[in-house]
């Protein structure tokens, strides 16, 4: 998800304060960054479908969708929307400018739906072998490049043997794979699972990065305190979402595609969420401070952070279901 660069792959809803908070069962709406698109949301999409949110008090008539950024975040912050799937980026950055942003739940805790693929008849076979070769990334300050460069340290590749470039959206970099400008070039999901069979993996960052959090659910202290039933209600909603899609993948992905439309077929959503149930992709709520703390150490890296996150002040586990584990905080 991170892949297409920092600020390009984000995407935040929250309730600037003082705004009315809708009563408990009213028809609201919530925000995912590429909904219909990314893996990431679909325990929203099944959760819409099966009548859990509803069965958890809240109904929920629409999930917008946004490219992210911070244009997104600004026009995003007016809406009257209780809850939104962010990077944690965003989170900073609304931080950063004064807003009241709490952290409720994860969605994402590790990076196994990215991977650098190479060619069918390509000798290169893992990822020491890119030693003295070119690697597509998508940006020169994007995830994608701060993964590549972290999993060539943890692999003990030199970086500077490596000639990274900078191709532009995932696709540009998988079309210069084919042309033979580059030995190897970053993929997600669910690109991987539409074009599995005209590559090959290389290496997937999560081999060497364990803990990554991708994306969170976020809203503002404000609206939680106002509220708290609306947001407890759409954490539990989208846990039960979890939980469904881990036992019933492929019955999962019909519901999916009903509700994502025409911008995946049934075929290539099946391939990506079996991927996704074997890598344990989704978490089912619970906070990663592992993986919060690993997205800054990137943050840091690119120049985008001067020093470390004080997590405890942006967390608020509290609209958790209860058997879910909690983050204990050093006093």
């Amino acid at each position: 998800m991170f892949g297409i660069g920092l600020r390009k792959h984000i995407g935040l809803a929250v309730l600037a304060g003082g705004l009315a908070v809708p009563s408990i069962c009213s028809a609201i709406e919530i925000v995912a960054a590429h909904w219909g698109s990314d893996i990431a949301s679909m325990p929203l999409a099944v959760a819409r479908q099966l009548g859990y949110f509803k069965k958890h008090g809240v109904d929920i008539t629409g999930v917008l969708t946004s490219e992210g950024g911070g244009t997104t975040m600004r026009n995003l912050l007016a809406g009257d929307l209780p809850y939104g799937e962010v990077g944690p980026p965003a989170v900073l950055a609304a931080v950063r400018e004064g807003i009241d942003v709490v952290i409720v739940d994860a969605n994402s805790v590790q990076l196994a739906d990215n991977l650098w693929v190479t060619l069918p008849n390509s000798p290169i076979k893992s990822i020491k072998d890119l030693d003295g070769k070119k690697v597509a990334v998508t940006s020169a300050k994007s995830v994608s490049k701060a993964l590549l460069e972290m999993s060539l340290e943890a692999a003990g590749v030199p970086v500077d043997h490596i000639q990274i470039v900078a191709a532009g959206a995932i696709p540009a970099g998988l079309t210069a794979l084919e042309s033979g400008g580059v030995s190897a070039a970053f993929i997600n999901e669910p690109l991987w699972s539409a074009r599995h069979d005209r590559y090959r993996p290389v290496f997937r960052p999560s081999e060497y990065i364990k803990h990554f959090t991708q994306n969170v659910g976020v809203t503002t202290a404000h609206y939680a305190k106002a509220h708290p039933e609306v947001i407890r209600g759409i954490v539990a909603a989208r846990r039960e979402a979890v939980d469904y899609i881990y036992a019933n993948p492929k019955e999962a992905a019909k519901l999916i595609v009903k509700e994502f439309g025409d911008g995946m077929s049934l075929d290539v959503t099946t391939r990506a969420i079996e991927h996704a149930v074997e890598l344990k992709f989704w978490s089912r709520g619970e906070i990663d401070l592992a993986g919060l703390e690993e997205v800054a150490r990137v943050m840091i890296r690119q120049g985008e952070l001067k020093s470390a996150v004080d997590w405890k002040q942006m967390i608020d586990q509290s609209f958790l279901p209860a058997d879910l584990p909690r983050i204990k905080f050093a006093n």
